[in-house]
């Protein structure tokens, strides 16, 4: 039996991560360039394809290693990555299958097209709830809800990371701004110039970006390093693949990207899994449910702009009952929702054999 992995970015890759673990005999497709480079150093002797935009020519050799089935990450709906599956006889699974509301009005819109597609699917695996009667209101034929992937992840190839190993130690106050966008870059070099005696860690969402990260600093004089190549600074920028939620970990304050401006938000579990204080934006809909809970439970906090994020870090810093809260209410959240990945793994498997 030969099961087939497709996911676009790392993020979603490391969401089934350890879904795909438990398969021994896989290929991987991923989207981004990014994605497919990490994919090859963390499966080196699996076959790994880009395959993006539908393409019918990697499409037709993934298909000729001959896969059994077809399992797809969050929101990959290729029509003809689907219907040539479909009448190859793949058995087709989507798992942490998500809709936003966007995507939604447009499959709606189109339902006569994308409700065959929907159907094609064995079964479908939501996110959440909502993401449930989403998918049944699209006409897929089989959709059920036994939790979130991206839960069981975080929890999966962590890394020791040090605080020494970066030139910190254990008094210095370490804020790590995670998964940042372009547009987001002047927003938090202006954090990061205001707080002079505190270090910090900045992770772009796209290296691409890394150039302007530096030309922000350097603006200000405010001296930074590679990750590799590093020297001893006060600003790291991460230039490695899967670093960033053991970062997470040696961090005192963290902040997740994609919320300052209108990109919807990124992974907010990693660093509330170390019962990390942890910053948002006001613009997190790709992960409202999430923030919406630890918000109501004072774990974490929205921000409007950079200038709110300047006062809220000064409130968090020396709050000790703050932190305590947050431990409390995040180790009670994780101890509750793990088990997705096995509940899933064996429903597959009862669908198959």
């Amino acid at each position: 039996m030969k099961v087939w992995f497709h996911s676009s970015s790392i993020g979603e890759l490391n969401a089934i991560m350890p879904l795909i673990k438990k398969f021994d005999n896989k290929i991987i497709s991923v989207f981004t360039k990014s994605a497919y480079e990490y994919a090859k150093k963390n499966f080196s002797y699996t076959p790994i394809y880009r395959y993006f935009l539908d393409n019918p020519f990697t499409l037709k050799k993934i298909l000729a290693e001959k896969p059994d089935i077809l399992i797809i990450a969050e929101t990959e709906i290729w029509p003809n990555l689907i219907l040539t599956s479909y009448k190859r006889n793949v058995k087709i699974f989507l798992v942490n299958g998500r809709v936003s509301d966007r995507s939604f009005k447009f499959y709606k819109a189109f339902l006569f097209f994308f409700g065959e597609i929907f159907k094609k699917f064995n079964r479908i695996y939501a996110r959440s709830e909502n993401d449930e009667l989403k998918f049944k209101l699209l006409k897929a034929k089989d959709v059920v809800f036994f939790g979130d992937l991206k839960i069981d992840a975080v929890s999966h190839n962590i890394i020791d990371i040090s605080r020494e190993e970066l030139g910190f130690n254990r008094e210095d106050f370490i804020i790590t701004f995670g998964s940042i966008r372009g547009k987001e870059i002047e927003k938090i070099i202006k954090v990061v110039d205001y707080f002079k005696d505190f270090k910090f860690i900045i992770a772009p969402r796209h290296f691409e970006n890394i150039e302007k990260i530096i030309y922000e600093l350097n603006r200000r004089n405010i001296n930074w390093s590679l990750r590799v190549p590093f020297r001893p600074s006060s600003v790291i920028i991460l230039n490695s693949f899967g670093e960033l939620k053991s970062i997470y970990r040696i961090s005192d304050i963290c902040f997740i990207g994609g919320t300052l401006v209108d990109y919807g938000g990124h992974n907010i579990l990693e660093s509330l899994y170390f019962n990390k204080p942890t910053i948002v934006g006001p613009y997190y809909k790709n992960i409202k449910s999430y923030v919406d809970y630890f918000k109501n439970k004072n774990a974490v906090f929205v921000v409007r702009d950079e200038n709110e994020m300047i006062e809220t870090i000064k409130i968090i810093r020396n709050n000790q009952s703050l932190k305590d809260n947050i431990s409390l209410v995040c180790e009670e959240f994780f101890k509750n929702h793990i088990g997705a990945t096995e509940k899933i793994y064996n429903d597959i498997l009862k669908r198959i054999m």
